[in-house]
């Protein structure tokens, strides 16, 4: 077995493990404990799966299309813009916190079209997109702590997932996958130079599109219950490509297994850690994530 393959197989060996903690922790000490797993550990758990993938992957897309490695839906506002709709919603109707999933997602792609179709636009000026992203994340951020400070909200946190955010999940996913079945074929352009495509007769620009919208219908997704975490995905993409140094396309399985383990890492230390206190799994992502980060600009200074 040559060192990828393992590392692969570490990998979802370590998933299994988190699983079959998660599913069974404090779970003998528990009065009702058929209820309190099939209705509120499984689901969880099935849904932070969904969010890793989720995350990882919409990352690779975005930073894939959009030419700039170290960039992910976070930093261009998607997140935050899915993150917002959602808490305004809700403000106004309760009711509909039951499809939050379905909003967030929705709220990922008009994200993504008023990027695309304003002055940041991806084909002229790709740099201005980015600048424009992170103009709209801060500004999606503040309305969301304006809008939920005395609301007593608490749409991050993986204790409320339902069945009914699975569902809308699992849809989603497979919406995804879809439009990924129509336009998989083109996936690899994105590893070659630009000049190198144009000369193919590829129309980037196209498929660009289509990779976006199913990275910011996953995005959006997994925001509405996991909240925005920033530079998440781009570490979760970086630490992939340095320890497997495996080109784009070979890259997705590694990305879509890692970004799982570390997630359910961050909610299984979320959790348990002081349980039976909640901590928010993206903060614990993020706070996980930090050496990682410091150990990229490590990599990358000593690269230069």
């Amino acid at each position: 077995m040559n060192k990828k393959n393992w590392l692969l197989g570490s990998m979802i060996a370590a998933c299994l493990l988190l699983i079959i903690l998660q599913l069974s922790l404090h779970l003998n000490s528990a009065g009702d404990w058929q209820l309190i797993f099939w209705q509120l550990r499984l689901p969880r758990l099935l849904f932070v799966l969904g969010t890793g993938l989720c995350l990882g992957l919409s990352t690779l897309l975005l930073a894939a299309t959009l030419r700039q490695p170290y960039i992910d839906g976070s930093m261009l506002g998607i997140a935050n813009g899915a993150e917002l709709l959602v808490a305004l919603l809700v403000i106004l109707n309760a009711n509909i916190l039951t499809y939050r999933v379905l909003v967030g997602a929705l709220a990922g792609v008009v994200c993504l079209g008023l990027l695309r179709a304003s002055v940041f636009k991806l084909k002229t000026r790709p740099l201005f997109m980015i600048i424009g992203g992170f103009c709209l994340a801060m500004f999606f951020n503040a309305l969301t702590v304006i809008l939920t400070s005395n609301s007593g909200w608490t749409g991050k946190s993986m204790g409320n997932v339902t069945w009914t955010d699975v569902i809308w999940l699992l849809i989603m996913l497979v919406a995804g996958c879809f439009l990924w079945i129509l336009v998989g074929q083109y996936l690899p352009y994105f590893a070659l130079p630009e000049i190198q495509t144009r000369q193919l007769g590829f129309n980037e620009d196209r498929a660009a599109l289509v990779f976006q919208l199913i990275a910011a219908l996953w995005l959006g997704a997994a925001t509405a219950v996991l909240g925005t975490a920033f530079f998440a995905g781009v570490v979760l993409n970086q630490l992939i490509k340095e320890l497997t140094k495996l080109g784009l396309v070979a890259r997705l399985p590694f990305v879509g297994i890692f970004s799982i383990l570390v997630v359910l890492v961050a909610d299984t230390l979320g959790h348990f850690a002081f349980y039976p206190t909640e901590l928010p799994t993206n903060a614990v992502l993020l706070l996980l994530l930090a050496p990682a980060f410091v150990f990229l600009i490590v990599r990358w200074s000593r690269a230069v």
